[in-house]
Formats: structure tokens, sequence, C-alpha cells
């Protein structure tokens, strides 16, 4: 009996601890749970909330926006699941604490730390009811980092155990995320294949309609609407979303216009416009209606829808497209250019979604280029005018004159005449603004009336030049309607004014080729080859002409043919035959007649070489040369004989120089004895001594009087009389025909 007690006693001391542990962790579980897990996951689902709200498509493959108030929560998150997994790994709610902070990692795009907490979660805790969820993260996480291969087998992994497990919501997302994926790599065919594998495990009506949806645009990106109107048709089959089905419609009456069936689309789009439940979408309606219409080819009821949601919306989006069409509805409908650019610059300004944009911007650029090209040709046709009929310049120059003097003289009156009428108005309120708005009308009619217009402007260029330049404006223009506006017979238009006004123009053959472009557009092929076949045989020197041997399948043309080189060669072999006359004439030819040949320095050098070299005529070489230098300064030829030139040239200077001042000592020395020669003369043929006095006076080579009491006339060079009164001997007379005959040697 006693040894029972003790055994029982033990058992019961035993029991005791053991209950204790339960009992303290169970208590530990609890504490956690109210104290720090409920708090952190009421957290976690008011962050994950805010970021579910913002709407995106099923399959879109954008960054979600976390919102700010978002962003502070998962913070906070992150804090207090981190203190659980310190302060309490021995609880039950270390692997979801594991899920939330890998998860809110992923939100922040802190993608590394997101990945390890959800690969701990799954080696931590193998036997967690989070596995699979985690894994469909870890897949998730790896397409952000695109690790693309690892994704892929892990999501394909997380479908076929979600499949068994019967988790549907984990394999919806599986099958989501892989279809992403497709879409990136634009495989949209793999990707309808795996959406229609989705629809079959799918018991989730109202993501069918989504994924059904979604179809529909993946078969217009595949140009198949027919599938597509099947796709959209298919989504009242299961339960859509309000924003679905407006969606599913609209979408399903594009796809029957785009099928060529507009009469179906209309009947879809007024059946819409009458149902109230859309009524925060009747712009869009409307906007589909106006298109609707184009088709149609009603263009007054669709310039009425587009004008109408220009105006009624003014600051949505439907607003900016329907001014993006009204500008197209003037461009390929009414014809009118001005108006078209003008609703393509408000389109660009107002809220026009991006894919509208690169389209709008250069289709104003095609009509500013339309503007000034227009402006450009109707300008140079007055001063054509202007110059082939000075009067006409006169005649509008007296015309703008007048009435510019007319109008100031009016603009006084009516300017007096509407300051009486307004006045005693501006007592009354009434009144204030109305006479503030006159009196800017009144102002802009007088800056309209005064024109402040362009006077005549006589040309200062020539005819030629600006028939070139009008020429030039109006070859633009037919291409400008040809291949942008896509309005071939404006273009022809153009191309024949080319043609028949301007035959003669550098832009002949480019101008036969648009034309015969032209031809081709209209099946008139016979005609186009007649253009071809004109330009392949006159026009061998042009860069159209082997785009005209393409259309005609005839052999390329060398535009790089150089018909110098050959005359090169022959001279070169007269050359080497020793046949310098003949040779030298050749080279010379080259030169003169193909001066932009590539061989024509060659050539110029080849002509100085055979004269200095082998005919010995060096300085009929160094005028070829320095020829050489001039005109071809940097070729090869020019600066290996640029030193040997200098060199002649200079030489030639200092010789010419020295030559030069030899002649002037010369003349020097001549002179000198020329003058001795004359005072000799003067004073062996005079009768008597000069006075001191009057040699004094006199300047060594002066022919002055000898003295006061002689009255004989001086002897001056050029002077053939001789000194009156004086009977001179034969030796004076030599003396002084000596002296007559040096100065006609100095002079010459």
């Amino acid at each position: 009996m006693q040894f029972y007690i003790i055994n029982l006693l033990k058992k019961f001391l035993f029991i005791i601890p053991a209950f204790l542990i339960v009992s303290c962790g169970i208590w530990g579980d609890f504490t956690t749970y109210f104290n720090l897990y409920y708090n952190t996951s009421d957290i976690f689902s008011q962050a994950e909330d805010a970021i579910k709200s913002q709407k995106t498509d099923l399959f879109s493959n954008e960054e979600v926006t976390v919102p700010g108030s978002a962003t502070q929560l998962l913070n906070k998150v992150i804090e207090k699941a981190s203190q659980i997994l310190q302060f309490h790994s021995q609880s039950v709610y270390v692997d979801n604490a594991l899920l939330m902070l890998g998860k809110s990692f992923f939100y922040q795009k802190n993608y590394l730390k997101a990945i390890r907490e959800f690969q701990e979660l799954v080696a931590t805790r193998p036997n967690s009811n989070l596995i699979l969820e985690a894994k469909l993260w870890i897949g998730k996480t790896d397409m952000k980092l695109k690790n693309y291969d690892d994704a892929l087998s892990m999501l394909e992994t997380v479908r076929k155990q979600g499949v068994e497990e019967g988790k549907d919501e984990i394999v919806i997302d599986a099958y989501i995320e892989e279809i992403k994926y497709k879409l990136t790599q634009q495989d949209y065919s793999g990707a309808i294949s795996l959406s229609k594998e989705l629809l079959n495990i799918s018991k989730n009506d109202e993501i069918n309609a989504e994924v059904v949806y979604e179809m529909g645009k993946l078969y217009n990106l595949l140009n198949d609407p027919q599938n597509a109107i099947l796709a959209f048709q298919q989504v009242f089959d299961y339960s859509p979303s309000y924003d679905i089905e407006f969606d599913a419609r609209l979408e399903l009456g594009k796809a029957y216009r785009d099928a060529g069936q507009p009469e179906k689309a209309l009947n879809i789009f007024n059946d819409m416009s009458t149902r109230k439940n859309y009524s925060e979408f009747y712009d869009q309606i409307d906007l589909e209606l106006g298109t609707t219409q184009v088709e149609l080819k009603n263009y007054k009821e669709a310039y009425n829808y587009f004008k109408a949601v220009d105006t009624g919306y003014t600051n949505s989006q439907s607003s900016g497209i329907a001014k993006y069409k009204l500008g197209e509805l003037y461009q390929y409908y009414f014809f009118n250019f001005d108006s078209a650019s003008y609703y393509y610059s408000k389109s660009v300004t107002s809220r026009l979604p991006e894919e509208f944009i690169l389209s709008a911007n250069d289709k104003i650029q095609k009509f500013r280029k339309y503007k000034t090209l227009t402006d450009n040709i109707s300008q140079n046709y007055k001063k054509l005018e202007y110059v082939e009929n000075p009067e006409i310049f006169v005649k509008d120059s007296i015309a703008f004159y007048s009435d510019t003097l007319k109008n100031e003289t009016s603009t006084n009156t009516e300017t007096n005449v509407s300051r009486e009428n307004m006045r005693g108005r501006f007592n009354d309120r009434r009144f204030s603004e109305m006479s503030k708005t006159e009196t800017q009308a009144a102002n802009t009619v007088t800056a309209q009336k005064t024109g402040k217009g362009i006077p005549p402007i006589r040309p200062n260029i020539s005819a030629d030049s600006i028939k070139s330049l009008l020429v030039q404006n109006l070859f633009e223009l037919g291409n400008l309607f040809f291949t942008e506006f896509n309005l071939p017979d404006s273009a022809y238009y153009y191309y024949s004014k080319v043609l028949n006004d301007y035959p003669d123009s550098k832009y002949q053959a480019r101008t036969m080729y648009a034309l015969g472009s032209y031809y081709l557009t209209i099946n008139e092929n016979t005609k186009a080859d007649s253009l071809f076949n004109i330009i392949y045989d006159n026009y061998k020197n042009e860069n159209i002409v082997n785009a005209a041997a393409n259309k005609l399948n005839k052999p390329l043309i060398d535009l790089n043919y150089d018909p110098a080189i050959s005359l090169y060669d022959s001279a070169e072999k007269r050359l080497t035959k020793k046949k310098y006359n003949e040779s030298l004439k050749e080279f010379y030819n080259i030169y003169k007649s193909y001066p932009q040949s590539s061989v024509a320095p060659k050539a110029l050098y080849a002509t100085g070489w055979i004269l200095e070299n082998q005919l010995d005529m060096p300085d009929s070489a160094a005028l070829f040369y320095d020829t050489l230098t001039a005109k071809y300064p940097k070729t090869l030829y020019a600066v290996k004989i640029s030193k040997k030139i200098n060199f002649y040239n200079e030489e030639k200077a200092r010789i010419k120089k020295a030559y030069e001042d030899s002649l002037l000592l010369v003349k020097k020395a001549r002179l000198d004895s020329l003058r001795a020669d004359s005072l000799r003369a003067i004073k062996s043929i005079s009768p008597g001594k000069v006075s001191s006095d009057s040699a004094k006076t006199q300047k060594p080579d002066s022919l002055q009087s000898l003295n006061k009491n002689n009255t004989q006339t001086p002897i001056l060079p050029g002077k053939e009389e001789r000194p009156k009164g004086i009977d001179t001997s034969q030796q004076s007379r030599k003396t002084l025909d000596s002296l007559k005959a040096n100065r006609n040697r100095l002079i010459k």
C-alpha cells in the first residue's frame, strides 16, 4: 500500500511539470497573439487593402503604386513582425510573421530581403499550412528579380500542388503571374492558352469574367476581331463587375467596328447611351459613336459627336481624344488643313492619352511644314512677278500705301465715334465690362485694318534664283501630299507643275521618279515604266537612277564611275613609252576637262614632272606646280612638291631682286657720269670765268647762267636749240651732241 502511494506521488509529480510547461506555452501564444500578432496582422491587412485598391488590369505588368499611408503601415509591420521573430521565436505565429515580413518587403520593392523571408519560411516550417503561399510569393519575387526559369518552375509546382489541395485562389494567382510573363515576352497566343486553362480550373465567376475580357483584348493585339467578339460576348456568361461589364460592352462595339460591321457597333453604342447606369461614361460612349459615324461616312454626325465631347467634357481624357478626332476629320474628310492643325495643337495641350501624343506631334510638324511651303510658294510667285514685271511692283506699292492712309483716317474716325458712344456708361456697372470688351474689340479691328500689313518688297535676287527656290518648294509640297498626307492626286498636281513649268530644273529626275511612283499607285504601270526608263537612260550621274533601275529590274549604275581614270591610264602608258609630248598633252587635258576628278591633281603633277625631268623646262614645270598647290593644296602631290616649289619661288625672287639692285647701281653710275660730262662741257664752252660770288651760289648740278653779264640761254637736256649769241666751235658741238646722246641713253 505504501509502495503504491509512493508510485502515485511520483506520477503526479511528473505530470505537474508537464502540465505547467504546456500551460506556459499556451499562455505565451495567447499573450503574443493579443499583445503583438493581432496588432501586426491588423496593420498588415490595412496596408494590403490600400495597395490592392489601386485598380489595375488583371494581367497588367505595371508596378502597383503604394500609397504613402500604406508605406507607413508596412514599416510598422516590419518592425512588429521582427519583434515576433526575435522575442517569440517558439510561438505558433512565426510562419505568419515571416510571410507578412516577406510580403511587406515585396511591396516596398526590396525583393532580395523578401525572398529570404519566404525561403526561411519554407525551410524552417515544413509543416506550416502557409508553405504553398510562400512558394507562390517566391515565384513572384523571382519574376521581379528576372530569374525567369526559377520563377516559372516554382509557379508550375504551385499550380499542380494547389489543384491537388483545392486551393483555388493560389492556383489563380499562379496562373495570372505566368500569363503576365507571357505578355512581357509578347507571347499573346501563349497567354491565351494559359487563360483557357485557368477558365477550366477556376470556379470564381467574377475572376472568370475578367479573364475572358482580357482574352478579348489579347485577340485584338493579334488582329483577330472575330475571336475578340466571341470573348467579349462570353464575359456576360459569368458575373462581371460593373466596370468589367461596361468595358466589355464598349470593347465589343469596337470589335464589331474593326471587323467591318459598323452598323452592329452603332447599335451597341446607341443602346449604351440610353442606359442611365452608364451616365458617368457618356463621354466615352459619344466618342465611340462619333468614331463609328466616321466609318459609316456620316462625317457631319461624327463632327457633332466629337464637338459635343470636346465642349461638354472639357477636362476629361475623352475631350483630348475628341480634339484629335476633329483634327482627323478636317484633314482627311473636310480637307481644311488650317483647322486640322488647330485641333491637333489643342489636343496635345489637353489630357490626351500617351498613344495619341506622338502621332499628334508628328501631324503638327507636318502641317507646320505645309504652311511654310505654301507661304514660300506664294511669296516666290509674287517675287517672280515683280522681277519679270517691275510695273506691277510699282502698282502694288502705290495701292498698299494708299490703302494704309485710308485705313488710318477711317480708324481715327471710328475711334472718335466709339468714344462718343461710350460716354456716360462708366457710371453704370452693367456697362462697365461691356465697354472694356468693346475697347478691346476696337483695338483688334484697328490692328487688323492698319494690318500692320507687309508692304511690297522688291526682290534682290535674280529670276533664275527665285525659280530654283520655287521648284524646290513645289517638289517638297508634292512629296508632303504623297508620302505624309496620303493625297496622291494633290501630289500629282505639283509634280506635273514642276515638270511642265520648269523643265530644266535640277529636280527634273527626282520629280519624274515621284510621278512614276504616283502612276504605280493608280495601276498605270506603262506610264510609270516610261518615266523610269527616261531617268535610267538620261540621268546616269544622279543617285535617283538606281531607284529607277530597281523599278525596271535593270543593272545598277556605278555612280562612282570616273572617266578621267581611264584617260589617266592612257596617258601613263604613253609616258612609259617615252612619248613625252603626247602624254604631257593628255595629262593636262585631264586636269582641264575633269578638275573635280580624284586623278586631276595627280595628272597636274605628272604634267610638271615631265616638263621638269624629261623636257628640261623647269620654269614651265614651276607654273604647273604652282597651279597644283593652289588648286589642290591638301593632296599628297601638292604636299610632295610644296618644298621644292617654295624654294624655287624664293630663289627666283632673290635673283630678281639682285638684278633690280644691280640695275639701279648701273643707272646711278650713268647719271653721275652724265652730270660730270655736263659740267665739263659747260666749262669748256664758257668765254670767261665764272665769278667767285656766282660760283658760290650755284648748285653742283644746275645749268644756270654763268654770270650776270652773260645773256646766253642755259643748256637744258632735251632742248635741241642752241644757245643764241654764241659762236661755238666744232668741239663744242661734239660735246653737246655727246651730252644729248647720254641723256637719251639714261632715259631709255
